[in-house]
């Protein structure tokens, strides 16, 4: 049982990580601003993480998880323009985290981190002849994740259904018919 104090004060910490990524970029954000933000003491923050890379991969666990869960399917569908416009729409359902995660400084990591939870989920998917499925998932994620940076970037200026167009044409179809064909 968590104590409710705890969950508090990491909600807190959560929510004032996420509002100062809507503001300017990850990496120029300080442990600082954060604890001030949630109202908590600088070495509160410390009870709770080792660092500000550690609170966004706390906030980050269900989206990573939602997310990876959305794009493996899309992999394996027929009806690839339909998968793929799910994951744009999840994304922009969740634009302020997502932006911060794919884009604000701690990308890398949160990349490699959906990047290993997909190929690891795609791991019981029979192999094809060809390309081993390990390559096609890594490819298939790393391609769609670049996407949706490049996306989130431009603000609200491209649609969720024509980004989901973009990303199928590019990568979910071609990816598809090299599975199929």
């Amino acid at each position: 049982m968590t104590d409710p104090r705890v969950a508090k004060t990491r909600a807190a910490l959560g929510a004032a990580v996420l509002a100062l990524t809507a503001e300017k970029p990850f990496a120029d954000i300080t442990i600082t601003e954060i604890a001030e933000r949630a109202g908590v003491g600088y070495a509160s923050f410390f009870r709770h993480y080792r660092d500000k890379d550690a609170l966004l991969a706390d906030v980050a666990d269900f989206l990573v998880d939602d997310l990876t869960a959305i794009i493996m399917p899309a992999v394996n569908k027929d009806d690839t323009g339909a998968a793929s416009v799910a994951i744009c729409q999840f994304v922009e359902e969740h634009r302020l985290i997502a932006r911060a995660l794919l884009s604000g400084g701690a990308e890398s990591e949160i990349r490699r981190h959906i990047v290993e939870r997909a190929v690891d989920q795609g791991r019981a998917a029979p192999e094809p002849s060809l390309v081993p499925q390990s390559l096609i998932i890594g490819h298939c994620v790393s391609s769609t994740l670049g996407l949706l940076t490049w996306w989130l970037e431009q603000g609200e200026a491209v649609s969720a259904e024509a980004m989901g167009g973009v990303i199928d044409r590019l990568v979910m179809a071609p990816v598809r018919a090299m599975q199929v064909g």
